[in-house]
Formats: C-alpha cells, sequence, structure tokens
C-alpha cells in the first residue's frame, strides 16, 4: 500500500509537470498574434547611405554636457529597423504576461521597468515573433544602441532637436515637464520626426544596449559600448518629467541598471544577426 501510494504521488506529480511544460510551450494566442503582427509592421526601415539619409552622422554635441563630447563621426554598413513608437502595454502584457506601468492604458508606453526586463521582453519577443514567422530566425528584437538611436532620432538633422534648434517648438512633437501632468497619452499622439517616429524626445526615456561611459574610444561603426557587469545603461530622449535640455538628440543619462520609473521605458530594433 505504501509502495502504491508514492506511486500515485508520482504519477500526479508528472501530470502537474507535464501540464506547466504544456503550458510554459503554449502557442501564442489570438490576441498575441495580432498585437505582435502590429508590432512588426510598425517598424521602420532604416538604411544609412540609401536616400537622403547619409551612412554617416555627427553623433554628440560640442556645446552641450562632457558626457556628450567628445564629438565623433559614426558610420554604418548595415541596415536596420526600428520601431515608430515605444512599447505600449498591451503588447508588453501579450509577450511577459503582465503590466507592470503605473499609468495604466492598452496603448499607453509601458514603465516602471528596469534595464534587465526590458532586455528579457526582447527575447520573448524574438522567440513569439520567429515561432510565429513573422520575422527570420536570424532576426531578433532587441534595445536599440545609443548611436542607432541618435542617428534615427536626428533624422538627418544637425540641429538640437530633430526639429530645429527652438525649444519653444517642443510642444507639437513631445510630451515634457512644459505640457504633461502625468504619463496618461497613447503612443503618437505627437508629430513624429521625420523617419515617421513618434515620442522620440520627452513622453519616456528609453533604454539603450550601453553601459555607462563617456565617448572617447566608443565605437564609430553603430555597435554599442558595453562594460562587463555594468552597474548604470544609457537612457535617451527624455521624459514628461524632463525639461527641455534633457529632450535634444544628443543627451545622454545614465540610469541604475535594476531602475523602475514611471517615466522610462523602450522603444525596440529589429535586426539580423551576423
Amino acid at each position: 500500500m505504501k509502495n502504491l501510494s508514492i506511486l500515485s504521488l508520482l504519477f500526479a506529480l508528472t501530470i502537474v509537470l507535464n501540464s506547466m511544460a504544456n503550458s510554459l510551450h503554449a502557442e501564442p494566442t489570438k490576441e498575441q498574434q495580432e498585437l505582435l503582427d502590429i508590432f512588426r509592421k510598425e517598424f521602420i526601415e532604416i538604411t544609412p547611405g540609401k536616400g537622403k539619409y547619409p551612412k554617416s552622422f555627427e553623433m554628440g554635441r560640442k556645446d552641450a554636457s562632457d558626457k556628450e563630447q567628445p564629438v565623433r563621426k559614426v558610420t554604418f554598413s548595415y541596415s536596420f529597423g526600428i520601431a515608430k513608437y515605444e512599447v505600449p502595454q498591451n503588447l508588453w502584457e501579450a509577450v511577459m504576461g503582465e503590466n507592470p506601468s503605473r499609468w495604466k492604458g492598452p496603448r499607453n508606453s509601458v514603465e516602471m521597468l528596469d534595464y534587465k526586463d526590458a532586455i528579457n521582453f526582447c527575447k520573448k519577443a524574438t522567440a513569439m515573433m520567429r515561432e510565429l514567422k513573422l520575422i527570420k530566425d536570424n532576426q531578433v528584437i532587441r534595445l536599440p544602441s545609443e548611436a542607432e538611436w541618435e542617428y534615427t532620432a536626428r533624422a538627418g538633422t544637425k540641429t538640437v532637436y530633430s526639429f530645429g534648434d527652438d525649444a519653444e517648438d517642443l510642444g507639437p512633437y513631445a510630451w515634457f515637464s512644459g505640457n504633461a501632468a502625468g504619463n496618461d497619452p497613447p503612443v503618437g499622439a505627437k508629430k513624429p520626426n521625420d523617419w515617421g517616429l513618434y515620442d522620440i524626445h520627452g513622453y519616456l526615456w528609453e533604454w539603450c544596449l550601453d553601459s555607462d561611459g563617456d565617448y572617447k574610444g566608443a565605437p564609430t561603426d553603430g555597435h554599442p559600448q558595453l562594460a562587463d557587469d555594468a552597474e548604470r545603461y544609457i537612457v535617451r530622449g527624455g521624459s514628461w518629467k524632463s525639461k527641455p535640455p534633457e529632450l535634444t538628440s544628443s543627451y545622454r543619462l545614465a540610469a541604475p541598471a535594476g531602475a523602475k520609473e514611471d517615466d522610462l521605458g523602450l522603444r525596440c530594433v529589429l535586426a539580423t544577426e551576423k
């Protein structure tokens, strides 16, 4: 009888473990498929050196903070895609199964996530989109490098902002301290830059791949600058809490890797693995 009870318990445990395994590898639901399909269609192809956008650009700003110097020439030898919007909450929830945001809304940008959370979202989105054949097996969803972020934010401009030099013109393009009382609008409510990217200035700070550091010896080919076991990573673009100087195309801020704030989110890149 005792052996029989043990066998029964083992059998029951096997059923539970199999059920858990099946749930972990469950096929994406119809809603998940629809949201990931929309996400895939929202990537804008960035083709440095083709059309009106140059292969190279000057990254940084001479008359700004030390972290934005020395200004250096960055040259791209590859193309990539970048999402026209920051990741909205309905997409985050479809991929991650929960919504950490303080300011709830299905098409609001997701916030209250740290660097590791952002990396995990990209990994899970990659796996799901490969399974659904929305991207190729050699393509990945990831965070942008700083160079990719600034190149796409500038959209061929050399001005302080993607639309010009005057902070008085920020209103139509950005949610910032001058016009936002809380982080509660849907993505894309403001005007885009010339690439068609929305909320590139303001709304939420956006995690980049790069760890904290200055530009001395930084890569000049578009790739990220990474340090082992970094404690701080670069965020870009400013937020709804930021004043105009933090919303420029070149402004850099280092955030603790574990920071979870209601003005900190992400924008994704679609890239081809080498």
